[in-house]
């Protein structure tokens, strides 16, 4: 379980998050959601060890996010972010193979290509996906990691209705085989049922 107690984020002189307490189970898809500007992805950046906190504490099964090495948190939580780009023309079969050497779980691998749809994509460069393409690679690259927690900043947010539904489905199907998944929603709690626990945040 990740556990967070007490979470303060700073930027600058402007508080981000003030005394934030949450607790993130496997087995279970969490969704984070909130209006804009409210913390939803600096939230999201704090739980999977991506961003330093003025105060509180992070802990993954009882050990503080502050002890992982690198090497440690990237084999405990994989991420894969809205704003995510690619720079470097390799293929999409390449991209998605470094993941899959992080893991060795040619399972989770093959299954992340056939369940978003990536097969059409494979011997494409990265560089020349529109990007709803590139959004579902950083996806598959994140859930080919097989990590026991995946966090996922507004997965949907270039996707149409056929691609939201594919990763919406495979998302149950990883918590149901015991991950912990992390969703950034921008979309109003009502239309979340296929979570398990909505974590609103107010407005600043």
């Amino acid at each position: 379980m990740i556990r967070a107690r007490n979470l303060s984020i700073l930027r600058g002189s402007e508080v981000i998050l003030h005394d934030f307490s949450v607790d993130i189970h496997p087995g279970q898809i969490t969704a984070i959601l909130g209006p804009n500007g409210c913390g939803k992805s600096t939230l999201l950046a704090s739980l999977s060890g991506d961003l330093l906190l003025a105060s509180g504490e992070v802990m993954i099964d009882d050990r503080p996010l502050s002890q992982y090495s690198i090497e440690h948190l990237a084999r405990t939580r994989a991420v894969s972010l809205q704003s995510q780009r690619f720079s470097l023309a390799f293929s999409v079969i390449e991209v998605l193979e470094m993941a899959l050497m992080c893991s060795g779980d040619v399972e989770s691998f093959s299954q992340a290509i056939a369940a978003l749809d990536i097969s059409p994509l494979l011997s494409r460069k990265v560089t020349s996906l529109s990007g709803g393409e590139q959004q579902r690679v950083a996806i598959a690259m994140a859930i080919a990691q097989a990590t026991p927690y995946l966090f996922l900043d507004e997965p949907f947010a270039a996707q149409d209705l056929e691609s939201t539904a594919r990763i919406k489905k495979h998302l149950r199907e990883l918590a149901d085989k015991g991950v912990g998944v992390v969703v950034v929603a921008h979309v109003e709690e009502e239309t979340l049922d296929w979570c398990d626990v909505k974590v609103r945040l107010s407005p600043r």
